[in-house]
């Protein structure tokens, strides 16, 4: 589970990757990899010599990385320079086995262009090409010990603000309140095991009808993790999983309403006590808790499988 410490040290190190630019990512860059691979080595550029496409490598495993941090993310020139760079590493490194595209995408996510690139590269010459976003950066910074973390972001307050909410399932709240996701993907149907499942739990009536409504927008919590730390989705699994475990605990299986007690113990809990000071704020923050139960619905970590009890 994260800490309340793990969450500002990952506040502070996001905020850097929004900022950071040019040597300054490459900087931010080069002291993640250095804490994350033992022998990774930083590379500086030499007179008109340059890099050769270098910014570092992994000695023991071939791995050689290429740092890009543009003000503004260009599609065809990260491209461009993605192509280039690799084709120097090719002329001057012989023991090149892996190429990562390090690039600021601020959580964007990587540029199709740019992965077009990479793959049609790797399809060419055999060579391991992968591009590295900022997600990436912090899923690799949140895997270090916490005295690492702390030296790369240099260091945090003591207490936090009593409006942060460090909870993993808070990342996600917060951007399904703030976005509209429209009518979310029309076109979907939903899993053969979705309606027994509902069955199987006792689920009727008004939880099991927003249980389906919902469905439709999980699209846009699997787009929001496509961007983010890979990690994240698990943590909030895992946090729901305890949750689901502690409405078991509440609300007793004798009650023909359990299951929808549940379902609305679990919605409460899960918003932040902060947007419950504003209407407008909580009628967003309830169907952003209720499109993320759905979620977490579909993939079984909150209520039980058809069989499992």
């Amino acid at each position: 589970m994260w800490t309340r410490d793990d969450y500002w040290l990952a506040i502070h190190f996001k905020l850097q990757l929004y900022e950071a630019m040019g040597e300054a990512f490459q900087r931010l860059v080069a002291d993640v990899l250095m804490a994350h691979y033992q022998d990774f080595v930083p590379v500086r550029p030499s007179g008109s010599v340059g890099d050769h496409g270098n910014d570092g490598y992994v000695r023991s495993l071939g791995v050689f990385f290429q740092v890009y941090g543009p003000a503004n993310v260009q599609e065809r020139e990260a491209a461009r320079k993605a192509h280039a760079d690799f084709a120097k590493l090719r002329r001057h490194y012989p023991d090149l086995k892996s190429y990562r595209f390090v690039l600021n995408d601020r959580f964007r996510g990587i540029p199709a262009s740019v992965l077009d690139e990479l793959n049609a590269m790797q399809r060419e010459t055999g060579i391991d090409c992968q591009a590295i976003g900022a997600g990436h950066l912090l899923g690799l910074f949140r895997g270090l010990a916490a005295e690492a973390r702390t030296l790369i972001v240099q260091g945090v307050p003591g207490d936090l603000p009593d409006w942060i909410d460090p909870r993993a399932v808070a990342e996600v709240l917060e951007h399904l309140a703030r976005y509209d996701a429209g009518w979310g993907d029309i076109s979907k149907r939903l899993a053969p095991d979705f309606d027994e499942k509902i069955r199987f739990n006792g689920l009727d009536g008004f939880a099991a009808d927003r249980l389906r409504s919902l469905s439709y927008q999980v699209g846009s919590v699997d787009a929001f993790f496509q961007v983010r730390d890979p990690a994240l989705a698990q943590a909030v699994a895992q946090e729901l999983r305890v949750l689901y475990a502690e409405s078991q605990q509440s609300i007793a299986e004798v009650d023909e309403d359990a299951a929808a007690l549940r379902y609305v113990w679990m919605i409460k809990r899960i918003i932040p006590p902060d947007a419950r000071k504003r209407p407008i704020v909580l009628k967003a923050y309830r169907e952003a808790a209720e499109t993320v139960l759905a979620k977490y619905f579909e993939t079984c970590d909150v209520y039980d499988a058809p069989g499992t009890v």
